[in-house]
């Protein structure tokens, strides 16, 4: 009998995850604000979609999280005004 390779693990957040991760790493300030407008994006459409699910809370309390910390970069390096 043939043996299966194990399946690939999927990443715990997959596509928010990875843009979320290169916003914070990038030190160009002009570049900044627009990578910090797509990441947004992308998360907000990711929670919508979970916002409805009990089973998803611990990735509703990551994206939660993640528009936090993207707010306050905003605020602090690029000295936009948050509401």
């Amino acid at each position: 009998m043939a043996e299966h390779p194990p399946p690939t693990p999927r990443p715990r957040f997959p596509d928010w995850r990875n843009v979320y991760q290169s916003v914070l790493q990038e030190a160009d300030n002009k570049a900044l604000f627009k990578q910090i407008e797509i990441a947004e994006a992308i998360i907000l459409t990711r929670r919508d979609g979970l916002i409805e699910r009990s089973d998803y809370q611990v990735e509703l309390h990551a994206l939660e999280d993640a528009l936090l910390k993207l707010r306050t970069l905003k605020k602090d390096r690029l000295k936009f005004i948050c509401d």
